[in-house]
């Protein structure tokens, strides 16, 4: 499975379907395309942000000053709202990617659990990420991520497991 494929299966075909198997690449490349999308956004964001601002204003304040000015612009809370609107966009898919991938390894997917709330633990930090609470979640947040990529780089189980067939016995590409 391409790229192209991976897209295609995660965000058209299969975007709220949570039965079946999801493999590897699907599922990473689901997460790299994400990430990207964050990235791009972000940037194109910063710099339209950044570039409407009085540096020398800015160069006059404190760290902490200057931080608050920045992150209650008008600019910056478009942004943040952006963020939060794509983040609520790929959520499904997200959840229906992982779900299968779990099934793909013969894991229920009752343990996509924890990455919901943690998602959606994630979506609230994002409406005031400098709250005290929201930083300790933040960790949290990051290390169930961390857990399930490593749990996903394992290969599905081969052949047919109780929630269906392999996906790549159905492809004519093999994804390694």
């Amino acid at each position: 499975m391409n790229f192209g494929q991976a897209l295609d299966s995660a965000l058209i075909q299969n975007y709220r379907t949570f039965k079946g198997r999801a493999c590897r690449a699907e599922y990473f490349y689901f997460l790299l395309f994400s990430l990207g999308l964050t990235i791009l956004v972000s940037i194109i964001g910063g710099i339209v942000s950044v570039a409407g601002m009085d540096v020398e204003y800015l160069a006059s304040l404190s760290e902490e000053q200057a931080a608050e000015y920045l992150l209650e612009s008008e600019n910056f809370v478009y942004l943040k709202w952006v963020g939060i609107i794509i983040s609520l966009i790929l959520f499904l898919p997200s959840l229906s990617v992982t779900v299968r991938r779990l099934q793909d390894l013969d894991i229920s997917f009752y343990w996509a659990f924890p990455y919901f709330i943690t998602s959606v633990i994630a979506l609230i930090i994002s409406l005031d990420p400098f709250a005290e609470m929201a930083q300790r979640l933040g960790g949290a947040v990051n290390l169930v991520s961390v857990i399930y990529i490593l749990i996903f780089l394992r290969k599905g189980t081969y052949g047919k497991n109780r929630f269906g067939d392999n996906p790549l016995e159905n492809s004519s590409q093999d994804t390694y």
